[in-house]
């Protein structure tokens, strides 16, 4: 489904002339699954919009690996922040699907922000719902083990049931600051369990309530079986959760 400027919250009680002057200077754009949208480092002088499709927001390791910040669906306005703070492009934002994108330029969005007293409240809204969210990420890495913060991760995205792994187990593993092997761990224990089944390249939600206890009571250290937990794996979840929790905007 291709969205409009006006399915974008901060955008949502701009008047219909406001969003014409923004869409008479939209460049848009449709790319195939893999395309690089931005790269990192980049001038960030443009607000990009996803209208359709998912796109992953990713950085390199300083050993050169790529750790994926999230993967985010449309419609979803990237780089938000540099409206307020000059800067480059944080992170390379790839595209996992066929995408829908248009591209805004920054000076044109300052326009409307400084004549629409609504869009500036709602950018302000999101900027700091973003903080919020990365505060949980943060806390959570630190308080949760990596069964409860798989199970809340995919609680959150269970409503229907199926949750797509569109960036694979490594791809939600560095969503919530864990390795691939300890995220392929704790699948692998919830479908034993039956809480959840394992399909290709997605997860069926069997069992919410119990995922949704699991994420509340899971203890800290506790690891993902009842066995005592690897100290060379706890050193590499730390060292991960340094590296990936930040927040892309």
């Amino acid at each position: 489904m291709t969205h409009t400027l006006a399915a974008l919250p901060m955008f949502r009680e701009l008047g219909k002339e406001g969003l014409r002057r923004l869409e008479s200077v939209a460049r848009q754009r449709r790319y195939p699954a893999g395309q690089v949208l931005c790269t990192e480092g980049d001038p960030a002088d443009q607000l990009i919009v996803l209208l359709d499709g998912r796109v992953k927001a990713g950085r390199v390791s300083v050993d050169g690996r790529e750790v994926v910040l999230s993967v985010d669906a449309a419609p979803v306005a990237f780089d938000k922040t540099t409206l307020l703070v000059e800067g480059t492009h944080r992170a390379t934002l790839t595209a996992l699907t066929p995408v829908e994108v248009a591209y805004l330029p920054s000076v044109a969005v300052l326009e409307v922000i400084a004549t629409e007293p609504s869009v500036a409240a709602r950018l302000m809204r999101t900027l700091a719902q973003t903080v919020r969210d990365l505060d949980e990420r943060l806390t959570d890495a630190v308080v949760l083990d990596v069964s409860a913060r798989v199970a809340k991760w995919l609680v959150r995205r269970g409503e229907g049931g199926r949750v797509q792994l569109h960036a694979g187990q490594a791809g939600l593993g560095a969503e919530i600051g864990a390795t691939r092997v300890s995220v392929n761990r704790a699948l692998r224990s919830f479908e034993r369990r039956e809480l959840i089944e394992i399909g290709d390249g997605e997860v069926t939600v069997k069992d919410a309530g119990a995922l949704a206890r699991i994420a509340k009571t899971t203890p800290p250290g506790s690891g993902t079986n009842s066995g005592q937990v690897d100290r060379k794996q706890v050193h590499g979840e730390q060292v991960h959760r340094e590296k990936v929790h930040r927040s892309y905007e």
